[in-house]
């Protein structure tokens, strides 16, 4: 019965999206004509500008992009059994939909991509958003026709992902503009100085925590492992972020791991920054900023450095007495659950879900009449 976890979802995206199409991929029941895929591939050939593929559990998403689509995946850490957790009652199936290579060509300028484990995706149109994944690289200024001819994009924004990289693939002259990355979980944040960049990074956390054991701190799959944060002397407003690096307690032993680079041109305004290798920047160039001891850091989150029995994301909600839930403008919060569009538990996407499924008679009830008990929620 778990198999069904977004058929009402379905049903409920019919009242609110009629001006396109709903194909679907991977639809556990009887296909439907014209509505049901075995592929993405065959599901993109039949869709038109505008349409919506609904990416089922165990599919993949693998394409290269040349019309306009909204391409959603049920989202990630939802089985909490796994090691780290995953968060309990998100969707009654807790398998994941994963992405590896997606190029978005112009043609797809508008694209949205929400609730997959995994991709690398590279940016060649304008105003793409990529929302609530996991495990992903996004690569920026990426040209299919040639490495060393510039591409100019507007209007990327990458908000809510947990354990994002983003780099830039080409040094070739190319304009980014207009970026928007918020409330992420980044492990990598590398733009070369030969393009040229502008945007608002806001709302998101670089943690580090040491290559611990997975069982007690989450394991180095939880955390940042880049230690640059280089800007490409990029034009960015960088605010109400958390960057923490964490050993251990004794500040003397506790290296510096982050290390901010060709920021000339960036604005630091109200972050929380603890172990950054030149925090000089950070105090001198903007507002409002808070540089954090060393024995303060585990105080900052629910479960940082030890994620004890917290899922895998929920760990880096700010605990009590947080020193990050006043550094904002007017003493109000920041980091990845904070801000206007905060970072959603198991990346789920904005659409219903079907987060219980059961029956009162049962697995195996006997008679002709099954009761189905069905639990759903809206995830804005």
């Amino acid at each position: 019965m778990k198999k069904f976890f977004i058929a009402a979802a379905l049903i409920l995206m019919n009242h609110s999206i009629s001006f396109a199409r709903i194909i679907r991929v991977g639809f556990f029941g009887t296909p439907l004509a014209n509505v049901d895929y075995y592929t993405f591939a065959n599901a993109y050939t039949a869709a038109n500008a505008g349409d919506t593929i609904l990416m089922f559990p165990g599919t993949q998403l693998s394409a290269t992009l040349t019309k306009k689509l909204t391409i959603i995946g049920p989202g990630n850490w939802l089985d909490p059994t796994t090691t780290p957790k995953g968060n309990a009652n998100e969707q009654a199936n807790p398998q994941e939909a994963t992405a590896t290579s997606v190029t978005l060509n112009s043609g797809s300028d508008g694209t949205v991509i929400t609730g997959f484990y995994g991709g690398t995706f590279f940016i060649a149109a304008n105003n793409i958003t990529i929302n609530r994944n996991r495990s992903i690289a996004v690569y920026l200024s990426y040209n299919p026709a040639s490495s060393v001819v510039a591409l100019n994009t507007s209007g990327l924004q990458l908000n809510g992902n947990y354990l994002v990289q983003i780099v830039s693939d080409y040094a070739n002259g190319s304009a980014i503009t207009n970026l928007t990355i918020s409330n992420n979980l980044i492990t990598q944040f590398t733009l070369s100085a030969l393009n040229t960049y502008s945007g608002n990074i806001s709302n998101n956390l670089w943690a580090y925590d040491n290559e611990s054991p997975i069982t007690t701190n989450g394991g180095n799959s939880t955390f940042s492992t880049n230690a640059g944060i280089d800007f490409g002397n990029g034009v960015f407003l960088f605010q109400n972020n958390i960057v923490i690096s964490y050993t251990n307690v004794s500040g003397a032993s506790n290296y510096n791991y982050f290390a901010f680079a060709e920021d000339g041109n960036v604005v630091f305004n109200y972050n929380l920054i603890a172990q950054s290798s030149n925090p000089s920047n950070i105090t001198s160039n903007g507002t409002g900023n808070v540089v954090l001891a060393v024995a303060n850091i585990p105080a900052v989150f629910t479960a940082f450095p030890l994620i004890g029995s917290s899922s895998a994301d929920a760990r880096y909600q700010l605990g009590a007495g947080s020193a990050a839930l006043t550094v904002g403008v007017g003493g109000t919060p920041i980091g990845m659950f904070a801000g206007s569009t905060p970072y959603k538990l198991s990346t789920i996407p904005t659409i219903p879900s079907i987060y219980s499924l059961s029956s009162p008679q049962g697995n195996n009830p006997s008679g002709n009449t099954i009761q189905i008990n069905v639990s759903t929620r809206g995830n804005n």
